[in-house]
């Protein structure tokens, strides 16, 4: 980038960084059973990272916790932020089910309203959508249940060998009357139609429903060759803060009753639990006696609290019978908690009052909080109040003017990191660059994204400047790159000149670290010739080497007729493709080499939006025996609005953890 040489401005901010600690001991007993909290506590393995804080410290919810190899999401999950596992249709279901969070800020969860689903899925009420295969199957699929409506049912054909729900559901057959509802409204277990009774097997000992009862009568003998256990349950423990009765079918007075534990319960027996005051059940209330003699899926009881308020994008206060208490915790009832958003959030809404989320919350006595608390969502576009405006022509800016701008370096074995081209940052783990940058021509494959590194807020070009601000600058790395399979490189004309980079570490957000919008409604705009946008990078300068400091320009857009005539002098308008827009001057002020991949935003209701990326200039020059570009000419960004779909689809693949989905070889993206 060729421009005026001025003094840079700096400033400096100071972050204050809080890290977690996560043990992990035997105390609980074996490891594949419990969890130990960093507390002391212990809770039941199964609950660590469901997306439920179980431990009053949080620390079962936590990235510590949850991002590693033993913590896996299957195909039909969504994992968290912080890496919990969630059942894939919870998300966007407005009840927040991570504990961060997470699976209620999506952009699919902006758009839920006007989203399609694709062919051989069902569209529920709320912008939803379900496989075809669960709708009217007696499951609630959907979140607002408009899966299992007489609406949609009521004309459903049902097999023979199935039972018709009331609303007009199928279920199996098998399912009528076995004590539990399979059917969305119960009917499969509606008294008239089981009144014959509960086909239940009685326990092998007649148990008791008090102590002043006489002791229960001895088990039959058993049949010869039948090992002890292998037909009968031995009646379990009582649960912590709760307690089991057998159920009533199978009890002489047939009222739930009382069995001493270790009394041997047959085949079908099975228990109904509950939990004492202040505590809820988390399972299901009926266990049964199984094959094996093994009692299947005991509940636990745990204590009645509301979720805590601890998140990125949360500050929070709590009080407790007028005393301040943690909000990183779990809170009991009659809790009261104030709510704003975090610096670099604003709510999810702007009418988050009109819509039930509250900044003003109250712990209820069945562990919810109400109203919803709000919800917040990364700002995007914004600057700090302290920067001053790029002029025309170019000027060394303060880095505080684009703090969605990222760096990119090439590691190479015995070499330093070595920079070679500009991205944009558009979500906390995302950015957006040229498909040229992570492309190799030879192989025509993307480069290694291992070997790729990043720096944010860095005024200073080299890697590990000595002068670079600790509290400004952050580092990275890239996971993984994806480019469409349309690209070709120099072959194709540069079209599809786009990758998104995921990293490996997502950014933590600050005024100075800010994501660059995107307008997902702007699918096929073009912008205005004579629209003034701003660039920043490190290309070449008037002396023909790269700028070792940053760079900015403003430049406008110009129109493809005078782009079109630009290119015929140097015979380059096969670039000018249908993904393009021309913009810059034709007086030595441009991008150029080095500035490649950096994004050209434009400022819209004070916002700055993302629209183009460096791709390629007009025409180039040779000097000193090598050739570069030709900043006397116009350049050729990759315009944003042409790729809104495939942007989306890229960002909502990764967020589903449906990564394999996009890069296998038959997905139009391919990655690396």
């Amino acid at each position: 980038m060729r421009i005026v040489q001025r003094i840079p401005t700096l400033l400096i901010i100071v972050y204050v960084c809080i890290g977690s600690v996560y043990t992990q001991t035997d105390d609980c007993g074996p490891q594949t059973q419990t969890f130990q909290c960093s507390n002391g506590e212990c809770i039941a393995s199964a609950l660590l990272c469901d997306g439920k804080t179980d431990c009053r410290d949080l620390s079962d919810e936590t990235e510590a916790a949850c991002k590693g190899p033993h913590i896996f999401c299957h195909n039909n999950a969504f994992r968290c932020n912080y890496g919990a596992c969630i059942d894939r249709d919870l998300m966007c279901n407005g009840v927040s089910n991570c504990a961060d969070n997470s699976d209620e800020t999506q952009p699919q969860c902006l758009r839920n309203t006007t989203k399609r689903c694709i062919p051989n899925e069902f569209q529920c009420d709320n912008g939803q959508c379900i496989s075809s295969d669960n709708v009217c199957d007696g499951t609630r699929n959907c979140a607002d249940g408009s899966d299992e409506t007489s609406k949609i049912c009521q004309s459903l054909n049902c097999p023979s060998t199935a039972f018709r729900c009331a609303y007009g559901a199928c279920i199996d057959g098998d399912l009528r009357c076995n004590r539990v509802d399979d059917c969305a409204d119960g009917s499969d277990e509606d008294q008239r139609l089981c009144r014959t009774g509960w086909p239940v097997v009685l326990p092998s000992v007649r148990p008791t429903t008090g102590t002043t009862r006489s002791p229960p009568t001895p088990a039959p003998t058993r049949p010869s060759g039948t090992p002890s256990g292998t037909n009968t349950c031995k009646a379990p423990p009582q649960p912590q803060n709760g307690r089991w009765k057998l159920h009533r079918s199978q009890c002489p007075d047939r009222q739930d009753c009382n069995v001493p534990e270790g009394t041997e319960l047959g085949l079908g027996s099975y228990l109904v639990y509950s939990c004492d005051s202040g505590y809820k059940i988390r399972g299901s209330p009926d266990v049964s006696c199984s094959i094996g003699g093994k009692w299947l899926n005991i509940p636990i009881c745990k204590a009645i609290l509301c979720k805590a308020l601890a998140a990125p994008s949360i500050k929070s206060e709590c009080r407790y019978d007028d005393e301040w208490i943690s909000c990183k915790s779990p809170v009991p009832p009659r809790t009261r908690a104030t709510l704003s958003c975090a610096n670099s959030y604003r709510p999810e809404t702007n009418q988050h009052l009109l819509s039930g989320q509250g900044t003003n919350v109250r712990c209820k006595a069945n562990g919810e909080w109400e109203p919803e608390p709000m919800r917040c969502v990364p700002v995007c576009g914004t600057l700090p109040l302290n920067y001053q405006p790029t002029v025309v022509g170019g000027v060394r800016p303060n880095i505080t003017e684009f703090p969605w701008h990222a760096s990119m370096y090439r590691d190479e074995p015995g070499e330093p990191k070595k920079y070679f081209c500009g991205a944009s940052i558009i979500q906390e783990n995302l950015l957006i660059t040229a498909a040229h940058c992570v492309y190799d021509e030879n192989n025509r494959q993307p480069i290694d994204a291992n070997k790729i590194y990043i720096l944010s807020g860095n005024l200073f070009r080299d890697y590990n400047n000595p002068f670079h601000d600790p509290n400004l600058v952050k580092r990275n790395q890239v996971k993984r790159i994806y480019i469409a399979r349309d690209y070709l490189g120099y072959i194709g004309n540069y079209l599809w000149d786009i990758a998104v980079l995921e990293l490996v570490t997502p950014f933590v957000l600050s005024s100075y670290l800010v994501p660059a919008c995107i307008d997902t409604l702007s699918f096929g705009s073009v912008l205005e010739p004579g629209t003034y946008g701003k660039v920043a990078g490190f290309g070449r300068t008037a002396t023909g080497e790269s700028s070792a400091v940053l760079q900015a320009l403003t430049v406008p857009v110009i129109s493809v007729s005078q782009c079109r005539s630009a290119s015929q002098s140097v015979n380059t308008e096969q670039y000018i493709t249908n993904d393009k827009f021309c913009a810059g001057y034709t007086n030595g002020s441009s991008v150029c080499d080095g500035d490649s991949g950096g994004g050209l935003v434009f400022k819209t209701n004070d916002l700055w939006y993302l629209r183009g990326i460096v791709s390629v200039s007009l025409g180039t020059i040779k000097e000193g025996g090598s050739f570069h570009c030709n900043y006397n000419l116009y350049s050729l960004y990759t315009e944003l609005s042409r790729h809104i779909s495939w942007i989306q689809d890229v960002i909502i693949k990764i967020e589903q953890n449906q990564t394999h989905i996009l890069c296998t070889e038959q997905s139009s993206i391919r990655c690396s």
